[in-house]
């Protein structure tokens, strides 16, 4: 016996219920409680019941199945007591055949490209998606009729998700903004009052996370205002070699993640950011490779406090396998605390940053990353917290930092130098060791 299920579909997911062509990327996009992951997994169920299809449900990074959608779907098909589904703890099949599949896309390419027949290519959380991860999903999600569905609470106007697929679609590309005023009678009146209590006391914030405005350097990018700044007064642009300063690396380490490189030299007191190179995936060597084949005159290399630490598969540091490979005069920084507080952000990077100079051209992806650098949203307390989100703007962004930190470290040397060197007697720096107690 067959039972009739009705669903409340709101009209902003139409073209994903009854698609007007045959689209190749469907995108929802908008402020919190807008109903859309839970509108996109009731249909792409709904779909997987009418016809055999083979799904994947992905996100940039998934530790663990409880990191995805699954838990969702389930609920759904609980909720609507959906029969002929079988639910196990890493799939989701129906007794049609249809199959839902949940893969992280950082780290784990060549699990997603060996992925073949997908149907429909959910990506939830798109925000976070990072370009290598775009270019990864694209070509492998290609089956005649095949299509990307993409949801997303928006971060920064820099999202690759925003840049690649939503802000100039073409004929096959449809892209909707939902917000939860959209869905106004289906909200419980908690969410609406937390909606509104924002409205009123933060109004800023209230654009971001509710309206799905990117972050401004009002609500939560790291460095906005200093960006903003540095374009006004032209310190963005084109900022060539100098070959008569040293050059310096500041390099952010990726252990199974992005490695950035930041290449700059400090001419009189201003900090010169001339080039910038980030990828993943890519042994340590290739790195060095890039490093050894540009054609600056180095003075210093700035690694990351644990450059010293010892890696079991080489059993050399970071440090050591530098200098192996032929590069030296290696600083190890101090242990920053960037990613734990302010300190280092309030204390040097944003007071350093009037001293920054920038090569639009040659870093230009560093320049997307440190426009998109921001902290983390707490969304159980409706506030931003006081790190940085770690996503894929922040391993450029570290390695900015890095340099901003060895830039400030350098000068503070400096000043003690000319202290002791005004202050102490000649006569008595000559002195024997001995003779100085």
């Amino acid at each position: 016996m067959s039972k009739t299920v009705n669903l409340v579909i709101p009209e902003q997911f139409k073209e994903l219920a009854q698609p007007s062509k045959p689209w190749r990327h469907i995108g929802f996009y908008g402020g919190r409680s807008s109903g859309k992951s839970t509108t996109v997994a009731l249909l792409l169920l709904v779909k997987a019941m009418e016809k055999p299809l083979r799904i994947l449900c992905c996100r940039e990074i998934q530790k663990s199945i409880a990191d995805s959608v699954h838990k969702l779907l389930s609920d759904l098909i609980n909720k609507y007591e959906f029969g002929g589904w079988t639910v196990t703890e890493n799939t989701i099949k129906y007794k049609n055949g249809s199959e839902l599949i949940f893969k992280g896309v950082h780290n784990n390419t060549q699990s997603v490209k060996s992925t073949e027949g997908i149907d429909i290519c959910f990506v939830e959380e798109a925000q976070s998606i990072s370009q290598d991860s775009i270019d990864v999903l694209i070509p492998t999600v290609r089956k005649e009729g095949s299509f990307f569905v993409w949801c997303w609470n928006p971060l920064t106007e820099e999202d690759p998700v925003w840049v690649t697929i939503a802000s100039k679609p073409d004929d096959r590309t449809y892209i909707r903004k939902v917000n939860s005023e959209d869905i106004e009678q289906l909200l419980p009146d908690s969410v609406k009052y937390e909606r509104e209590k924002m409205r009123r006391d933060n109004p800023d914030m209230f654009a971001h996370v509710w309206l799905g405005q990117p972050l401004t350097s009002k609500t939560g990018t790291v460095f906005g205002k200093q960006i903003a700044q540095a374009e006004i007064e032209g310190r963005i642009g084109s900022v060539p070699y100098d070959a008569s300063a040293g050059t310096y690396t500041a390099i952010d380490l990726g252990i199974g993640d992005s490695t950035a490189i930041w290449w700059f030299q400090m001419v009189g007191q201003e900090i010169h950011f001339i080039d910038h190179y980030e990828s993943s995936g890519e042994e340590l060597g290739h790195y060095l490779s890039i490093i050894k084949n540009k054609p600056y005159n180095y003075t210093t290399h700035f690694l990351p406090h644990d450059a010293k630490q010892r890696e079991l598969q080489t059993g050399m540091t970071r440090v050591e396998f530098f200098e192996n490979n032929g590069i030296h005069n290696i600083e190890v920084l101090r242990p920053t605390n960037f990613q734990l507080g302010q300190d280092d952000i309030n204390m040097i990077a944003r007071p350093k940053f009037s001293k920054v100079w920038i090569d639009r051209d040659k870093c230009e992806r560093g320049l997307k990353c440190l426009r998109a650098y921001h902290y983390e949203y707490d969304e159980k307390n409706k506030l931003l917290k006081d790190k940085p989100e770690h996503d894929w703007s922040s391993h450029s962004s570290s390695a900015f930092i890095y340099a901003l930190i060895a830039a400030q470290e350098s000068t503070e040397a400096q000043q003690v130098n000319v202290q002791f060197k005004t202050f102490v007697p000649k006569e008595f720096r000559q002195k024997k060791d001995d003779d100085w107690f």
